[in-house]
């Protein structure tokens, strides 16, 4: 029997093995999951070695359970709880592309090329059971997986929950989610299993990731565009979250951090729409997780970059604060306090209070507001700076990250044409945008290393070394008249623009 085209709203949670009694014991499943049969149950995923229908938002499959194959298409779309889906029985293993030829999907499996490239890239193999919960008029289907993913004799373990809503409304949903967060550690999952196969089987499991462009189009409504921000968002974070534990955690913190800051820019643009009772407490949660994040980076940066011009000494303190913010870093966002952040922050983005609060701002065109505001914050960024030259550290640290978050707001909007309606001027825009944040980050890094260098060298060496101390901290201090000179370069050129 075929099953038509439907959305999914969903949760996802990732626990650790250790920690599946904790899951299986929580009140609102307890009892319905201890009368719940186990199922094995083995999904192939297919794709070209191009992997040309994971790039366009698709992936296919066949999953086996019993003696019953299911064949399902699912379009990857922006929500963070909402997906589409479209399947089918069939009889075997092998796919029925005349049945893919009838959903969205048609296009791609039509091509010859294709359709010939088609083959298994990973399997899925877990133990399901599946359970109900009713809560407040609501009815959601619940599904533990335990097992894991393979591609190529790679595997990736899988300790999955899931969270369906049925019938209801998503708030009975984001309620029974923050009620299990609370009892167990649950950590939000915004990478299905297809994302995570097609990774291992790329290579890239573990692996930091570059910010993704938000699908945004001109037409969109200042709701539907921000939401689509924060959900690319969200997304990056956490792709990036889980290169923490890896070897490639340096690089792992500072694209989440990216991704914050991202998002906090996001925030800061629509602003004068999405502020509700709920707005500031959420915001103070991302600054806390942004600092965190930052002050690893930091002492990264310190350790990495200046380690040729930090004696030994200062060498070893910045080591030992480093390893200690990883931790801190690492710890952050296992703990209870991030973990339950994300899904009220999620619950927000999809169902805040600010959708009725701000419903006329939030229905109008997103091109008009955006336009408006990023004109606003370009006139007050060219303001702040022309005496770029004689302004003080603090004060070019205040231009630096007024410039990135001005960057990041008009990069959001690159490909829309109703906002960025001359795209080579934007761009360039852009580019000085970055250059000046570059230019003033170096210049930062500096003074943060040498103020380092002047607290703590001395401090360590005591009074004896004082003097000498000092006398060295002093003559390391670096010549940073070219990073100024490029500073004020690239803020005359983003001054004379007239990007929007």
């Amino acid at each position: 029997m075929d099953k038509l085209a439907s959305r999914e709203v969903e949760l996802k949670f990732l626990f650790g093995r250790d920690d599946l009694a904790k899951v299986e014991a929580l009140p609102e499943f307890h009892e319905d999951l201890a009368r719940a049969a186990r199922h094995q149950v083995s999904t192939t995923y297919f794709d070209t070695p191009d992997q040309d229908l994971w790039k366009k938002g698709f992936s296919l499959r066949i999953r086996k359970s019993g003696d019953r194959y299911l064949e399902t298409i699912k379009q990857e779309t922006a929500s963070l709880i909402a997906r589409g889906e479209w399947e089918t029985e069939t009889n075997s293993a092998t796919l029925d592309l005349d049945y893919a030829e009838t959903t969205p999907l048609a296009d791609l499996v039509g091509k010859r090329r294709v359709k010939a490239e088609l083959r298994p890239v990973f399997e899925v193999a877990v133990e399901r059971r599946v359970f109900e919960v009713n809560v407040n008029g609501a009815e959601i289907e619940g599904v533990i997986d335990v097992g894991h993913i393979e591609a190529g004799g790679a595997k990736l373990p899988v300790c999955e929950l899931e969270l369906e809503l049925k019938a209801g409304t998503p708030h009975a949903l984001f309620d029974v989610a923050r009620a299990a967060c609370a009892l167990a550690p649950l950590r939000l999952g915004l990478l299905s299993k297809a994302e995570r196969g097609f990774r291992l089987a790329a290579g890239l499991s573990g692996r930091s990731a570059k910010g993704s462009d938000p699908r945004l189009r001109g037409d969109m409504t200042c709701k539907e565009a921000f939401q689509e921000i924060c959900r690319a968002c969200l997304h990056d974070l956490m792709l990036n979250v889980v290169a923490l534990d890896g070897s490639d955690y340096v690089e792992g913190v500072h694209q989440a951090r990216v991704a914050i800051r991202r998002l906090r820019a996001a925030l800061t643009l629509f602003k004068p729409m999405i502020v509700d009772d709920a707005f500031e407490a959420l915001s103070g949660e991302l600054k806390w997780l942004a600092g965190l994040l930052g002050t690893a980076r930091d002492l990264d940066v310190m350790q990495l970059e200046g380690a040729g011009a930090v004696p030994a000494l200062a060498n070893g303190e910045v080591e030992a604060r480093r390893s200690a913010a990883h931790e801190a870093v690492r710890d952050g966002f296992a703990g209870e306090r991030c973990r339950m952040f994300l899904v009220d922050l999620v619950a927000w983005i999809e169902a805040g209070a600010w959708q009725q609060q701000q419903a006329e701002s939030a229905e109008t065109c997103v091109a008009d507001f955006v336009t408006r505001r990023l004109r606003k914050r370009h006139k007050r960024l060219v303001a702040a700076g022309r005496d770029l030259a004689g302004l003080d550290p603090a004060a070019r640290h205040r231009i630096r990250i007024d410039a990135k978050k001005m960057r990041y707001m008009s990069e959001f909007f690159l490909d829309v044409p109703e906002v960025a309606m001359r795209r080579k001027a934007c761009k360039s825009f852009v580019k000085a945008l970055e250059k000046l944040q570059e230019a003033l980050g170096e210049m930062h890094d500096i003074e943060v290393r040498e103020a380092f260098l002047a607290r703590e060298l001395v401090a360590a060496v005591g009074d004896e070394r004082g003097e000498s101390a000092a006398g060295y901290v002093e003559a390391a201090l670096t010549d940073t008249s070219k990073q100024l000179a490029r500073a004020l370069d690239a803020y005359a050129r983003l001054a004379a623009a007239k990007p929007f």
